[in-house]
Order: structure tokens, then C-alpha cells, then sequence
């Protein structure tokens, strides 16, 4: 089967993964948010498996994503508290390079439960295949800064070689630290966004996973591949044609196994084209 970009394939990632490397594919980012093994619902059995099955599935994952990756492609990795370290020691072994563990946190998270703290985030690990050189934008995910008063007077500080340096404020905002601060789609205000998925991740925080990894072309358009193998309700392809809506060049696959997440993921593209 050949396989085209930008588009949603309704299948078992486990044997398409495999498919996509003997046909020699890659891509710059694959960035993707697996069942967590907390025993949700998404229509089958994926997240209901026993410890030793579940990190044998993710080590076969984990090493087909690395053969399908560019020499200086990132994987980005959604997972839960739970088990966050097994996969991170799975990713290691399987020859990538450690570069972050990353938090999602968000402050609109709801518990029922009392015997343990309420979760208010979600982890998720940055890899990249060379320890040499990967994609990081910078740039394009700054934040403001927490202070505007602290900006109002100079800041010195000693440069490499002993001078007085002053530093100002960058026009772009502060550089992002580790923990990335997104509310989740509780509530009114993102009714239009959220669906039936239960795990759905909103598409601010997803778009911006994008600016950060996605390649850049030289005239400064995000022009990467982008390989989601648990596409879900569709976020990641939802938050690629928006970009290139905007004139960017994101080439990417989204991969689902339920065809009631297919066809949410397909209605939600085609009311990004209508747009158009």
C-alpha cells in the first residue's frame, strides 16, 4: 500500500509502522500520545494489557519509530506518571539520545479521588536520534515574561571574559523552560475543540510541540514529515493543516485503529477545509 501525506489511515500502527520502514520512509518528528495502559476506553483492549505485554508492545514501538526517523529526527512521547520510567529506559536502550523530559501541566484538572494528590500534569519525553544535531526552535515557542517591572531597570551580569555585559529583554518573550503550561478542554470555553476521545490534548499545546520540532525551510516555513502512529481524534493533523493554511509546507501521517476516531479525525480536517 503506498502511503500519502496528510492523510489519516485507519489501521494497526504495530504492522503499518512496519510496512512504512520497508517501504523506506522517515520523518523529522514523531510526536504522539500512545495509550497509557490506565485501562480507558478507546473502543478495544489497547489500554487494558498487562505490565510485561504493555512494555514489550512499547519497546517494539519505540524501535520501529527510531528506523523511521531522519538522522536528525526527534521523537516526542506522551506518557503518564505511572510508567513514564520504564519508557524513558526503553528509549535509551533503543540507541536515542535523551534530551528532555518535559511536563504538561495544567491548573483545570478535576479529581474525584482524595487518597492521593490531584494530577495536575502530564510528562512527556523528548529523543532525538543524533546526539549531534536535532530541530529545537526556540525561537518561535518563546513565552512572556512572568515579570514586566523586572524588565523596567538594566540587568548586568559578567560575560565570558570578565566584562560587564547588560542584558535586555528579548521582543519575543523568555525562552521556554521544561514545563509547558496548557489547560486542558474542560469546560465551556473549549466546547467546539473537544470530542468523545478521552485522552484528546488540546491544540495549543500540540501546534506549539509542532513550531518547536518541526524543521524549517529557508525562507522560515515549517517544511518537515511528521508521523503520528496513535492519531486519535486527529489533534496533530487538525494542528498541521492549520499551519499550512497559513502558507507553512508540513508534510504528515496520521495513524488510528478505531474508525470512530477516523471519522472524528476526518470530519474535523474537512472543517478546517471548508474554512479555506
Amino acid at each position: 500500500m503506498e502511503m500519502e501525506y496528510n492523510k489519516v489511515y485507519c489501521g494497526n500502527s504495530d504492522e503499518l509502522l512496519i510496512e512504512m520502514i520497508k517501504k523506506g520512509m522517515r520523518f523529522d518528528l514523531i510526536l504522539t500520545d500512545p495509550p497509557y495502559n490506565l485501562n480507558k476506553d478507546f473502543g478495544n483492549d489497547s489500554d487494558k494489557l498487562l505490565l510485561k505485554e504493555f512494555l514489550d508492545i512499547t519497546k517494539k514501538r519505540i524501535e520501529n519509530c527510531k528506523s523511521l526517523l531522519n538522522d536528525t529526527g526527534s521523537i516526542i512521547w506522551f506518557g503518564i506518571h505511572n510508567y513514564i520510567g520504564y519508557i524513558q529506559v526503553i528509549m535509551y536502550e533503543a540507541g536515542l539520545y535523551y534530551r528532555r523530559m518535559n511536563i504538561w501541566h495544567y491548573k483545570n484538572g478535576f479529581s474525584r479521588v482524595k487518597t492521593v494528590p490531584t494530577a495536575q500534569y502530564e510528562p512527556f519525553l523528548w529523543f532525538s536520534k543524533s546526539n549531534k544535531k536535532w530541530t529545537y526552535n526556540y525561537d518561535d515557542i518563546r513565552i512572556p515574561y512572568k515579570s514586566a517591572e523586572r524588565l523596567k531597570n538594566p540587568v548586568y551580569y559578567t560575560g565570558a571574559n570578565g566584562e560587564r555585559k547588560k542584558w535586555t529583554p528579548n521582543p519575543l518573550g523568555a525562552l521556554r523552560g521544561d514545563i509547558w503550561e496548557y489547560p486542558t478542554l474542560a469546560g465551556k470555553l473549549f466546547k467546539e475543540e473537544k470530542t468523545e476521545h478521552p485522552t484528546q490534548k488540546p491544540e495549543s499545546l500540540i501546534t506549539d510541540l509542532i513550531k518547536a520540532f518541526c524543521p524549517k525551510n529557508k525562507d522560515g516555513l515549517y517544511e518537515g514529515t511528521i508521523l503520528d502512529p496513535f492519531h486519535g481524534s486527529g489533534t496533530l493533523g487538525v494542528c498541521c493543516e492549520k499551519l499550512n493554511a497559513e502558507g507553512h509546507k508540513i508534510k504528515w501521517i496520521g495513524i488510528e485503529i478505531e474508525q470512530k476516531w477516523c471519522d472524528v479525525a476526518n470530519n474535523r480536517l474537512a472543517k478546517i477545509k471548508n474554512l479555506l
